[in-house]
């Protein structure tokens, strides 16, 4: 660590201020609801299925046949075209290849099956019309100037949110990228990640100090209050998800910096190894750990699943 810690462009602020949409989080709810959402999974399911369906296309049409005699298993390749078996114990590769084969014809049943249902559910018309009146609600109380955030959000989270923090001090001259909410940032795509989250109205701390409190046996590890852990984290962005909690999120871009990968490495490391605290009696989950890479930041696909992911932990 070290540099100027004088003129902080991030001076103590709270996440609340981050918020420079109100309606945003109308239409990211809108591209978050659940038809959305399973128009996703479908996409997937349908993917996988293309890509099932084009490996078995190259298999050959036997069947695996498993024997046990005699305290001893053999194996068989039955073809149905002329009702006859050939002994293949001894081809390990074969064997091998029926056998995935067989595994694959049976994902192939399930994702047929399963994607039938998922597009019986997607057109559901009771389903649809739900989600509508949830949207005209919220759109309601958008009309009427109220902060989205404080109802979508728990009253834990909402504390968070107005709880006044100070940014990482360290290596002001680093912070040359400003997003549309006027939060100075170090590189280029973190300032898209932060434009993204202001444009949907999502409040979230920018180079917040992690705070990791003990390791998984209970025993004291850091305190931001009492004792130095043996490295200090600032995350590059907290964002309080849907599912109650707070998601840390990282985005590494700087890997041709020396020790670069390495720090980073520990630093995950260090999150799943010991516990993080965001609100109080509830830590930070496995799945509340995100991050990103610069090269993945490209377009607003890229963006808006990247925000599923932060919003969605665990789910996407």
């Amino acid at each position: 660590m070290g540099g100027s810690m004088s003129g902080n462009k991030n001076s103590a602020r709270t996440a609340r201020d981050t918020i420079v949409n109100g309606k945003g989080l109308l239409k990211l709810i809108h591209l978050m609801s659940t038809s959305e959402l399973l128009k996703k999974i479908i996409e997937c399911e349908e993917q996988e299925l293309r890509r099932i369906r084009q490996e078995l296309a190259v298999c050959e049409t036997g069947r695996l046949r498993i024997h046990y005699t005699r305290g001893k298993y053999t194996f068989g390749c039955y073809q149905d075209s002329v009702e006859k078996e050939e002994g293949i114990t001894r081809k390990k590769d074969r064997i091998h290849e029926l056998a995935r084969q067989s595994l694959l014809q049976d994902q192939e049943k399930m994702l047929t099956k399963q994607l039938k249902r998922l597009k019986t559910i997607a057109g559901s018309c009771e389903e649809v019309c739900q989600e509508k009146r949830l949207i005209e609600k919220l759109n309601k109380f958008a009309d009427a100037g109220l902060d989205l955030s404080r109802i979508i959000f728990t009253g834990e989270q909402n504390e968070w949110i107005d709880q006044p923090y100070t940014p990482n001090p360290y290596h002001l001259e680093n912070l040359i990228y400003a997003t549309n909410g006027n939060m100075y940032m170090r590189s280029g795509a973190e300032k898209i990640i932060g434009n993204a989250l202001e444009m949907y109205g999502l409040p979230y701390r920018y180079d917040d100090c992690v705070r990791i409190v003990q390791n998984h046996n209970g025993a004291q590890a850091y305190n931001r209050d009492l004792t130095p852990f043996r490295e200090l984290y600032f995350a590059d962005f907290k964002v309080p998800n849907f599912f109650g909690g707070i998601t840390v999120h990282e985005h590494f871009g700087a890997f041709e910096i020396d020790q670069y990968g390495e720090g980073s490495l520990r630093r995950l490391n260090d999150y799943h190894n010991f516990t993080v605290v965001e609100l109080p009696e509830r830590p930070v989950r496995h799945e509340e750990f995100t991050w990103s890479f610069g090269h993945e930041i490209r377009d607003a696909e890229v963006i808006r699943k990247l925000l599923l992911k932060i919003l969605l932990p665990g789910l996407t």
